[in-house]
């Protein structure tokens, strides 16, 4: 046992406790409460500043002694973890780090007559000499700064926070960060000496050596200090919990409730000091992870190897996601890919049975304009025998006046000039023609719809001399389109309401009243938003049922016709746009086929 007894002693003195926190003779005495206090103003203010609330806990714990034990701030982290104290009584940021590490339980706050309020307390002084030129904390920057220590709350931390806040980095912007231990008061000495240009200490200290005569009023100032409603002491900081007496992990839960009731019900001191119900510590976490101390050190010391070591299953995790990540990214490319290759093959199969559909439509369309020549020809032949018999006629005139010797210039002229007249007539019709029977692509333009339709009707009179046309046209007709295929579907209305005139004609009176003589009346009229061209004829009109079938390809009334005008009609003027339509006539006889345009001025230009 007392081989036991003296490892235990020489564990304890390795620990850097005091004597009297070490038990004796090996044994734990259960009847005495322990409080550790962090001493930093020294062993001997420890016992004269808490004595009142040792001999209250003395009275109100029956068959307990009290003991109270100074320690630094490292000695007391040390007593914890070894239990050797009960309680501790010590700064809110040692506090806030025991409470993280090692389950300190706070169970009071300390009530001070130097602050507003328990939760509004503690604060760093940054203290000069009075004749300093320093007047912010940014004037900081390359001087010679003591402080307590780089775990001491007020005495370092607080103002650490500060000073980075006004620009000010203590670690590295300053000449010298010098650290003096406990106690603090050393560290306003050393100031008032001029061994420092500044020194920074828990707010009030300054005050508190005032008021005892260890400093003289004038001899010391606080730097840039902000303003604390209530509070007695001057801060260059924000203001954070007083320090808690807090129980500790293996503290038995009654007795941390009587001492609990006994701190709350004592009386203030002769000072003024007193004890709350526990504060929120919050701002004082907020502090350690602006700081990246404390419980936050490690994003301070973040190396890979820390991360690893910390994190691994997590890393492990985001790896074999990443694997898998990867081979999805793998095969959803592999994926698109493929489906791209189908969707280009697709569009190239698509593009290339377009091609085909426009190239056969085009034959088609090419097709239709030579059968409509066809029908025609021959009286396109007989429109061209008249100006070239003219041109006969007016040559053999001038010849047999030139052999008679009858040269007048005025009747040679006149005649010269009616040979190029009807050569023009003539030149006009085949151009028109040859117009009509070119296989070209078609091209969407600005057109006259009234001059196309011009064109078309004098082409149709051309060669159907004996068919009447009533044209009508109201003005100039902008419209989107090619001129030929528009022309190519005007001939075809007109050819199919000459040829059901022609019918109605050889059914005979009884059954219709239609003529072959009647004109054609053809109008061109503006609409809301379009133009509209109807070719009326006075023929024997459809029954119902062909009615319904006019426009499908290959149906036809006709014993020779093809049935692919009307079809071919009706595409063309829906790719331009348009429709093409057909309607029994209001007075029952005959039929009004009408194919219209979109206004170009009331649309968008291409």
């Amino acid at each position: 046992m007392a081989t036991l007894a003296s490892l235990t002693l020489a564990a304890l003195l390795a620990l850097g406790l005091p004597a009297h926190a070490q038990p004796q003779n090996g044994a734990r005495d259960d009847t005495t409460v322990r409080i550790g206090v962090l001493a930093y103003k020294g062993p001997e203010a420890v016992q004269r500043d808490w004595s009142r609330l040792r001999l209250w806990l003395q009275t109100r714990l029956p068959g307990r002694s009290v003991e109270l034990l100074d320690f630094d701030q490292v000695g007391l982290t040390h007593a914890v973890r070894a239990r050797a104290v009960d309680f501790i009584i010590t700064s809110s940021g040692h506090y806030a780090t025991l409470e993280q590490d090692d389950g300190a339980s706070r169970i009071a706050t300390l009530a001070s007559p130097w602050s507003a309020s328990p939760q509004l307390a503690i604060g760093s002084a940054i203290v000069v000499r009075r004749d300093a030129a320093l007047q912010a904390l940014a004037d900081l920057a390359g001087k010679h700064v003591l402080a307590v220590a780089p775990e001491a709350f007020g005495g370092y931390q607080i103002a650490a926070r500060e000073m980075l806040a006004a620009g000010v980095d203590p670690e590295r912007d300053l000449d010298r960060l010098q650290f003096n231990g406990f106690p603090t008061q050393q560290i306003l000495l050393a100031v008032r000496a001029g061994r420092a240009d500044a020194g920074i200490v828990r707010s009030c200290l300054l005050e508190q050596m005032i008021r005892s005569g260890e400093l003289g009023a004038g001899e010391l100032r606080v730097l840039a200090p902000l303003p604390h409603p209530g509070s007695s002491c001057q801060s260059s900081s924000r203001l954070y919990p007083d320090w808690p007496f807090a129980a500790l992990r293996h503290t038995a839960p009654a007795l941390s409730r009587q001492v609990a009731v006994a701190l709350l019900t004592m009386a203030p001191t002769a000072d003024g000091y007193s004890w709350a119900v526990p504060s929120d510590y919050g701002s004082v976490d907020e502090l350690f992870r602006e700081l990246r101390i404390g419980p936050y050190d490690y994003l301070r010391q973040w190396t890979f190897e820390t991360a690893l070591r910390r994190y691994w299953g997590l890393l492990l995790l985001a790896l074999g996601l990443l694997v898998l990540w990867a081979v999805h990214t793998v095969r959803v490319e592999q994926l698109v890919a493929k489906r791209s290759a189908e969707l280009l093959a697709a569009q190239q199969r698509e593009r290339g049975m377009a091609d085909e559909a426009q190239a056969r439509q085009a034959a088609l369309d090419h097709t239709a304009r030579l059968a409509i020549l066809g029908e025609m020809a021959s009286a396109i032949a007989h429109e061209l025998n008249q100006p070239l018999a003219a041109i006969g006629n007016f040559a053999r005139g001038m010849a047999r006046r030139i052999a008679a010797g009858r040269t007048e210039t005025a009747p040679l002229l006149e005649g010269a000039n009616e040979i190029a007249a009807q050569s023009e007539r003539a030149a006009d019709i085949m151009r028109k023609v040859r117009a009509l029977a070119q296989k070209r692509a078609p091209e969407r333009r600005k057109l006259d719809l009234t001059a196309v339709m011009d064109e078309a009707v004098a082409l149709f009179r051309a060669a159907h001399p004996q068919a009447r046309v009533d044209w009508q046209a109201d003005a100039p007709a902008p419209v989107l389109g090619d001129a030929l295929q528009i022309q190519q579907v005007a001939l075809n209305l007109l050819k199919n309401a000459l040829d059901a005139q022609r019918g109605a004609d050889d059914a005979g009176a009884e059954a219709c009243t239609g003529a072959a003589e009647t004109p054609l009346v053809v109008t061109l009229r503006a609409r809301e938003r379009d133009w509209q061209v109807c070719v009326r004829d006075r023929g024997c009109g459809l029954a119902p049922e062909q009615f319904a079938r006019l426009f499908e390809p290959f149906f036809t009334t006709k014993a020779e016709g093809l049935g692919l005008g009307l079809s071919l009609s009706k595409g063309i003027m829906e790719s331009f746009g348009g429709t093409l339509s057909a309607r029994p006539n209001d007075d029952g006889v005959g039929l009004s086929v009408c194919l219209t345009l979109p206004n170009f001025d009331l649309s968008e230009t291409p």
